[in-house]
């Protein structure tokens, strides 16, 4: 074997190296949301019932970041901004299944049949649309914008937290898109009760 095969092999070799840790790196980021969005759900549900105020951030949890944390994962720092997304995303939807009654509509209707108050862990997609698309809904009802979901970037890539480990990437996308739709719609209408 020559000077230069022995250089293209090594070459190879190391793309398929930093393309691993990469890999291995959004998965790990990937697992962290996950982790915040369970953690922030239990969170969200326990101050629902408990009738405080919608304050994540003055959970140590939420401050921490870094539970389920492994050296593996890569980044300290990158691994608690998605566990962070994840916890708020997830604080929400736990807060809005315990305190759905009587915030929005002052009695006047049991959120809580509502299809849109989302129940439970939803899968890595869904919740990250959601998130998403809450995030977008409450910053254009701020803005006063037009109701519009599907005019965002993220609507249309759809793929944002997509790892191979989830499966088909069609499957995600639409996952996502239903749980942007969904997120949206909340954030545009109740966006400005957790600003």
């Amino acid at each position: 074997m020559g000077n230069r095969h022995r250089r293209l092999l090594l070459i190879g070799v190391l793309c398929i190296g930093l393309l691993s840790s990469t890999l291995a790196s959004a998965q790990s980021f990937g697992m962290a949301y996950d982790r915040g969005y369970r953690e922030g759900v239990q969170q969200g549900e326990q101050d629902g019932r408990q009738g405080r105020e919608p304050q994540w951030e003055r959970s140590s949890i939420y401050r921490d970041a870094d539970r389920g944390y492994n050296d593996r994962y890569g980044s300290r720092d990158g691994y608690r901004d998605e566990f962070r997304r994840g916890f708020a995303s997830g604080y929400r939807t736990g807060y809005d299944r315990y305190r759905a009654v009587g915030i929005y509509d002052q009695g006047q209707r049991d959120n809580r049949r509502d299809p849109r108050v989302l129940r439970g862990y939803q899968d890595p997609a869904f919740a990250r649309g959601y998130a998403d698309g809450w995030d977008h809904g409450a910053d254009d009802r701020h803005d006063r914008d037009r109701y519009d979901p599907v005019g965002h970037g993220d609507y249309r890539s759809a793929d944002d937290g997509y790892s191979r480990s989830y499966g088909s990437k069609d499957a995600y996308k639409n996952n996502y898109r239903s749980g942007f739709r969904q997120g949206y719609d909340s954030g545009y209408r109740n966006g400005e009760r957790y600003r």
